[in-house]
């Protein structure tokens, strides 16, 4: 399954409704209202499927994990829940067992991880930085 396939099959089980708007300030936005989320898609902003892929992935973490706040919150909030948001959507779609498996296939550039996994390669880094200094893990097979 393409990883653009597996955000979509989330969006559904969730109950997400996705809205193409101008946002015109960010490419992507999360609306939730009394449990229900509406995420906002500016198309202009994208210049890959890999980038739509990415953000629609990241907005799906704030709904799965609940992390939405009021625009007005303070900027820890606001980092917390953009943390968590990163975090789910680097385990779910981003699995250090999948990363290590590509890297064992000799894919170990993120530029190569990014091209072999259909992803940016900033969201490679992103979460290679993630597993790596937030959770302590090795791609090393000592």
């Amino acid at each position: 399954m393409s990883s653009l396939s597996a955000v979509y099959q989330d969006v559904r089980q969730l109950g997400i409704t996705l809205i193409p708007y101008s946002i015109g300030f960010t490419d992507a936005a999360t609306l939730e209202m009394d449990g229900r989320y509406g995420i906002f898609l500016d198309f202009e902003q994208f210049e890959t499927m890999a980038d739509y892929t990415a953000a629609l992935a990241h907005e799906v973490g704030h709904c799965a994990t609940g992390a939405t706040h009021a625009v007005r919150s303070p900027f820890e909030l606001i980092a917390r829940h953009e943390h968590r948001a990163n975090r789910w959507h680097y385990e779910r779609y981003l699995p250090f067992s999948y990363l290590k498996s590509l890297m064992e296939q000799g894919y170990t550039e993120p530029w190569q991880l990014a091209e072999v996994a259909g992803w940016p390669e900033s969201t490679i880094r992103a979460a290679l930085h993630y597993y790596t200094q937030c959770k302590g893990l090795t791609f090393c097979s000592i």
